[in-house]
């Protein structure tokens, strides 16, 4: 667990346990806790106490190791990428300058380091990534497949449709295609998998929750799916998550991956081999080192966040005006801003939300996980 921010420019004596949703000029401003105001340009993270070694390398940005701190610039958060705060974190490790299972705990300190523009933080947190189609998952993530299900004793490896039927069209030079559902095809599989701290140590496995199986008008709800889809190897700890028709133009069956790895680092080192050519990864990789499925399938990855106690499933780049119509219905959201509180994690525990309750600013906060709601 990181230690909690220590300020080294412009600190107040008692800073505020809580964030702060501020506009500053046209931008909207999250201002973390410990952190006096939005002027603030310079901080630093203490790392755990046992870790921290001399010649550790700054990323490309000019985030930099001192001791058992990392010191952290506005210009620096300004000019880094996720992609280069993945590698940076990824060699920390390999050198032994972090421990191994810190990294993702360390790049949540160093964006909660400084006030940001909400822009800029989901861009450091990776959003983009993930409308590009990655996305590193932790245990705020779930996952929802949906599968076809087929008659008991259909051939192992069948499809939805049959291979699609090619004649000649009515007018020169054209062709008419026709697609037919498999007739064993009987119905479809909605399951639901959640994204958990592994108890045994840093990191995370994917855990089963439910499934719902669709056949005609019929609905039989299981606690499991039928089939595991993302069973990984037992010593996988990290994961992240491919939709191949956005990340990637290398040739291969599938359209979304999800790698897997004990560590961190080997994630990263993975996550190169895969995307210089996934074909030849997916050929040569250990079949347990990831799961991969074909566009007869439909995955994506979500948010959880409790709401009025409740745990919801919500799409990536969610803001809290989704998460209230997804439980109290569609328009209701601005009826609850008088008795509405935000909490976000920060530092292993919830630091409620501030903002001026004047204006509905706070609707339009995404939500990155994790966030508890209620009214």
């Amino acid at each position: 667990m990181l230690t909690p921010i220590a300020m080294l420019a412009g600190a107040c004596a008692h800073p505020p346990d809580s964030f702060r949703l501020i506009q500053a000029g046209p931008n909207a401003v999250l201002v973390p806790p410990g952190i006096k105001d939005a002027s603030v340009a310079t901080a630093s993270v203490p790392l755990p106490a046992h870790r921290g070694k001399p010649n550790c390398a700054p990323s490309q940005s000019g985030l930099r190791m001192a001791g058992k701190r990392v010191i952290v610039t506005r210009d620096a958060l300004a000019s880094a990428t996720p992609e280069e705060l993945r590698s940076w974190m990824a060699s920390l490790e390999t050198s032994g300058c972090i421990g191994s299972g810190e990294s993702f705990a360390l790049t949540a300190a160093l964006i909660d380091a400084l006030p940001l523009q909400l822009s800029r933080r989901g861009s450091l947190r990776g959003e983009g990534l993930s409308v590009r189609g990655v996305t590193d998952l932790t245990s705020v993530n779930s996952i929802r497949i949906v599968s076809p299900v087929f008659r008991p004793g259909s051939p192992a490896g069948a499809t939805a449709s049959e291979p699609p039927t090619v004649s000649p069209g009515d007018h020169p030079g054209s062709i008419n295609v026709e697609l037919k559902a498999n007739p064993d095809l009987t119905g479809y599989e909605t399951a639901w998998y959640d994204i958990e701290r592994r108890p045994d140590g840093p990191g995370f496995h994917i855990v089963p929750r439910a499934a719902e199986i669709h056949i005609g008008d019929r609905v039989e709800r299981e606690t499991a799916p039928r089939v595991n889809r993302l069973a990984v190897a037992p010593d996988a700890r990290w994961f992240r998550y491919f939709l191949m028709t956005r990340s990637s133009t290398n040739r291969n069956d599938y359209n979304i991956v999800l790698l897997s790895a004990p560590t961190a680092s080997e994630l990263e080192a993975r996550t190169r081999a895969f995307e210089k050519d996934a074909g030849a990864y997916l050929q040569s990789a250990a079949k347990t080192s990831y799961a991969a499925m074909t566009p007869e399938f439909g995955v994506n990855p979500y948010i959880r966040v409790k709401v009025k106690q409740a745990e919801l499933d919500l799409e990536l780049g969610a803001t809290v005006r989704a998460a209230i119509e997804q439980s109290a219905g569609k328009g209701s959201a601005p009826g609850v801003l008088a008795q509405l509180t935000v909490r976000k994690p920060h530092n292993g525990k919830m630091s409620l939300v501030e903002w001026d309750r004047t204006r509905q600013d706070i609707l339009n906060l995404p939500l990155e996980g994790g966030e508890e709601i209620t009214w």
